[in-house]
């Protein structure tokens, strides 16, 4: 993942995503116009790069490209985050259910023992 400046924003991409910005801005500039004007205004992040809100354009025109650049780029960002928060739950779960197991474990000695020494 890398964060890249868009807009005078932090926006965290994954290295496929910023080759696919740079292919945008590229196409869209010339002599008259700069491609990275098409992304102003569009979105707002927090302080880690991650899309929080899309912002339809009213200022100026932008391109559908754009547009729909940030709309999945927006969604990838939301379900990596969704995966690592699945991904840690099922670590705590994993590390619980140990711990359970080895309680029970411990359980199952003691009343092996108390079953012997009654039938002692």
């Amino acid at each position: 993942m890398v964060i890249r400046v868009v807009d005078n924003k932090k926006l965290l991409m994954t290295v496929e995503e910023s080759a696919l910005y740079d292919r945008i801005v590229s196409s869209y500039t010339n002599t008259t116009n700069n491609g990275k004007d098409l992304f102003q205004d569009l979105f707002e992040t927090d302080d880690n790069g991650i899309i929080r809100a899309l912002i339809p354009p009213s200022k100026k025109r932008t391109s559908f490209e754009v547009w729909i650049f940030l709309v999945n780029l927006m969604v990838s960002q939301h379900i990596a985050i969704m995966y690592e928060q699945a991904a840690d739950v099922a670590t705590q779960f994993k590390a619980k259910m140990a711990e359970l197991d080895k309680k029970i474990a411990e359980v199952d000695q003691k009343l092996k023992r108390l079953d012997k020494k009654k039938g002692e």
